[in-house]
């Protein structure tokens, strides 16, 4: 039976939490004195929207200053509840390294003796729920009787020191991932991982270390290196990042380098590899402006040199692209509007989210000379927008569009040219039940041998094997009838559930045709490769009914959704299982 397992170690021990700030009742004195695991049901049942406070809990007040900031840090888990005080979470607490008190303020954007102003403290709120080492945050402010703010940060750490164990078997290929991984060293917010990694593809080491408050300031960088039996990666970066709305300015340096082997893929099976070679140095600067009181528009300047080489290996056994470089500068606008509101039970379960109901568009574009680059003239652009809307009381539509590719002067056509869509919906019957359809359409156009558009497996179709589908356009729309019911595994994890039908289909350019000529071809594919490359499944849609397990860990790992799914197509062809089994980590429900 075709199937694709992935048991994380990793994601098991990341434990889901029960509790939140959020648990809190909305004044900062019963903030302090509530740790409780258990959040009220707020919104009611009958508030389809999903959405948390509602109404500002912030005091309107004008011209007062923040006169003090108390930090209440809870840890891990709350002993103070029966359920949670045993040995183990007792043992849990007193290990784990709490987020230093410097580390929560340095992300706040206000200060004591600031002026006191209600949409930094909402924003700082976010910023803190972004970390990889909170589980939820809340800010409340109170008047005080001299007519100014006193300001409580409530948080929840969650636990960050974890060994990054994984094993994976698909199409008899197994993989696996040994390390640890460690998002808050020593309670400064600093991450540090160091795994091993074999697949089928490469085996080999990746080290990375991120730090995204480098001596206590505003400046993030982060280093990566990885040494591989087919290659090695390092990438180092530093920036002054836009961190807030309000951020005046921006810059920052980087540079890639990737050397590897890549594979492409038809019917689900390896085909052709191929060396890949990836050098990529950008570097910018960027400058806010505050177009009123919810839209600000940055824009920045921008230098890339990009350069990406091909070479054949034994395994090729397609024609490979050719050799491209761009050097260009370039400008880039970007129009974001803010519209957040906290909801749950949207993209993970129970958690408070961060849904922006404004727009948020990018467009960059920029001109690579042949003088410069020592290849063909291009143009090199690239679009995106996203937006989500309410469309009643109890549905939401979001909405997402990007664009990107070149233009070839000398060609006077466009290359690698990739446009996707993606479309939305949600209707809310319950506070705990939703219908959600997904409609994706993707096109590539004069695309090189290296770029794939496919269809399988985790990309959308889990009925069928990864990479199952391959050509140049892509269709894929995903039905799900879902069930959020944060009941809690062991106090470990939130769990839900979904029964979907997933229906798609592929047309275009599909693979070139092998190189025959070459002696090597025959004796290198399997029967099941060469079957995959003289056998076109094109034009026709492909359908799958599946069933899905969802865990959402909160004491670590936050924002990530387990997914342990079964799924069987429907008139599938002769050469694919019955059934197929996924268990996949993915940021979202």
């Amino acid at each position: 039976m075709g199937w694709v397992v992935r048991v994380s170690i990793l994601s098991i021990l990341a434990t889901v939490a029960t509790h939140s700030p959020e648990a809190a009742a909305s004044t900062p004195n019963s903030a302090m004195e509530s740790c409780s695991n258990l959040r009220p049901d707020t919104p009611e049942d009958n508030n389809l929207h999903r959405q948390l406070d509602s109404e500002d809990s912030l005091p309107d007040v004008q011209n007062a200053s923040v006169v003090s900031i108390d930090l209440k840090q809870l840890n891990v888990f709350d002993t103070s509840l029966p359920e949670e005080d045993n040995a183990v979470f007792r043992f849990a607490n007193r290990a784990h390294a709490t987020t230093k008190p410097e580390v929560i303020r340095n992300l706040l954007l206000f200060t004591q003796g600031s002026e006191y102003d209600p949409k930094l403290l909402r924003e700082s709120e976010r910023l803190l729920r972004q970390q990889p080492y909170i589980y939820d945050a809340r800010i409340f402010a109170e008047q005080t009787c001299d007519g100014e703010v006193a300001v409580t940060v409530v948080t929840r750490d969650l636990w960050t020191l974890l060994p990054d164990i994984s094993f994976s078997r698909s199409g008899g290929d197994n993989s696996s991932r040994l390390g640890f991984r460690e998002s808050n060293l020593l309670g400064y917010g600093k991450r540090l991982s160091l795994t091993h990694i074999s697949d089928p593809d490469r085996s080999g080491y990746l080290f990375v270390y991120d730090d995204p408050q480098i001596l206590s300031s505003r400046y993030q960088g982060r280093v990566e290196y990885a040494d591989n039996d087919d290659g090695k990666v390092h990438y180092v970066g530093i920036a002054y990042p836009f961190f807030s709305i309000s951020t005046p300015f921006s810059y920052g340096v980087s540079n890639l380098s990737n050397r590897r082997v890549e594979s492409l893929y038809n019917l689900g099976e390896e085909i052709s590899e191929y060396e890949q070679l990836s050098e990529i140095t950008n570097l910018y600067i960027g400058r806010a402006f505050a177009l009123d009181d919810d839209w600000t528009r940055r824009l920045l300047l921008g230098y890339q040199d990009e350069k990406q080489e091909f070479a054949p290996i034994r395994a090729t056994t397609l024609p490979i692209a050719e050799d491209r470089t761009v050097r260009y500068p370039y400008i880039q606008a970007q129009w974001f509007e803010d519209a957040y509101i906290k909801v749950r039970n949207f993209d993970s379960i129970y958690r408070t989210e961060d849904l922006n109901l404004g727009w948020n568009i990018n467009a960059l574009i920029g001109y690579s000379d042949s003088g410069l680059s020592d290849d063909d003239s291009r143009w090199v652009g690239s679009f995106n927008a996203s937006k989500a809307h309410f469309t009643s009381e109890d549905s939401l539509l979001r909405f997402a569009f990007n664009l990107n590719g070149y233009w070839n002067k000398r060609d006077n056509q466009a290359e690698n040219l990739m446009i996707s869509s993606r479309l939305q919906y949600y209707l809310n019957t319950s506070l705990r039940q939703s219908w959600y359809a997904q409609l994706e359409v993707q096109y590539g156009k004069h695309l090189s041998a290296d770029q794939q558009i496919t269809l399988g497996g985790e990309t959308g179709l889990r009925g069928y094997p990864s990479n199952y589908l391959q050509g140049n356009r892509r269709i894929l729309l995903n039905l799900e009838k879902r069930y959020y019911w944060e009941y809690d595994l062991l106090h470990l994890f939130k769990v839900g559930g979904a029964a979907y039908f997933d229906i798609g289909r592929v047309d275009g350019r599909a693979l070139p045709p092998p190189l025959h000529d070459d002696p090597e071809i025959s004796r290198i594919l399997t029967p099941q490769q060469q079957h995959a490359l003289t056998h076109q499944i094109q034009g026709q849609f492909l359908k799958n009914v599946g069933l899905g397990l969802r865990l959402a860990p909160s004491r670590a790992n936050s924002g990530l959704v387990l997914h342990l799914d079964v799924a069987a197509p429907l008139d599938g062809p002769d050469n694919i299982d019955s059934v197929q089994w996924l268990f996949t980590v993915k940021n979202r429900f």
